[in-house]
């Protein structure tokens, strides 16, 4: 007899399966030859008992593993029980933003609400305040202006910078006559603040540092060839020195002071307020 394939897969199958035992596609009937079927009938009468057990039990085989291929797959069902389970996940995420976006609507209008409140309160009391200022103003004496004016002519000077080491000393208050006189060294301007308030010379100096700041400058000068005797000096209007130039300051010594170094340390100097700063020379 001829060997049987699959008409689906091309798979060789039992003469009698009537489905595929791979991929369950149903076979077209066999024809039998009735010659054929004279010598099966032969063959099965002087076969042996045995050998008819034998064929029973590949024909339930082969009926059982016929019945298995033609049972649906599962994976269709599993595929939709996925799909469902991911449905129901994006209605939940989109619950919860929609949740998220009514709280933050709400939120906004409280808060937008607050803030128009507090702004109205705050408008009131500025209002009520003005009324109170206009009223203390009405009953504001003149003789209590003129008494204020008269105290303050009478305060102290408060010097021209409000820095401490300089604090309360004027410019003005230079007098070359004791400045040519007092020829103190650096060493003992750097040792003590005695000499506060003193009016002193600084010559053949060069500027370090000129940092302006409105209508006042501030130099840093050096009087030695090393520029280790440094200077901080304050100069109540601007100047045309630059860094590298040679200037000559008269001016009234203030307290010594510390800045901050290009590596990061610091050094303790001596300060003056300068009354005049005249450039002498250009560096190369």
């Amino acid at each position: 007899m001829e060997k049987r394939y699959c008409i689906n897969c091309g798979k060789e199958l039992p003469n009698e399966a009537e489905f595929c035992l791979y991929c369950g596609a149903k076979q077209p009937p066999v024809k039998i030859d009735a010659s054929n079927t004279e010598q099966q009938q032969d063959q099965s009468v002087e076969s042996s008992a045995p050998q008819s057990s034998d064929h029973q039990e590949k024909t339930d085989t082969s009926s059982n593993n016929l019945t298995k291929a033609s049972l649906p797959a599962p994976e269709k069902k599993r595929k939709s029980k996925k799909a469902k389970r991911k449905t129901k996940r994006i209605w939940a995420i989109l619950a919860t933003l929609a949740v998220l976006f009514i709280a933050l609507a709400v939120y906004g209008n409280h808060h937008s609400s607050s803030a128009t409140g507090t702004a109205t309160a705050y408008n009131n009391s500025s209002s009520d305040s003005s009324s109170d200022d206009t009223d203390d103003s009405s009953d504001y004496d003149d003789s209590d202006y003129a008494d204020d004016s008269s105290d303050s002519e009478d305060s102290e000077d408060t010097g021209d910078f409000t820095n401490e080491p300089v604090a309360g000393i004027s410019a003005t208050d230079y007098d070359a006559t004791e400045a040519a006189g007092n020829n103190y060294s650096y060493g003992e301007l750097l040792k003590s603040d005695d000499y506060k308030g003193e009016s002193y010379n600084i010559t053949n100096a060069q500027v370090l540092q000129a940092n302006e700041s409105g209508s006042a400058t501030e130099l840093l000068v050096y009087t030695d060839d090393y520029a280790d005797e440094i200077f901080t000096v304050y100069y109540p209007d601007t100047t045309e020195a630059v860094k590298d130039d040679y200037v000559t300051v008269k001016g009234v010594l203030g307290g010594r002071e510390e800045y901050d170094t290009q590596s990061g340390g610091s050094n303790t100097v001596p300060t003056i307020v300068a009354q005049d700063v005249s450039v002498t020379g250009q560096g190369s």
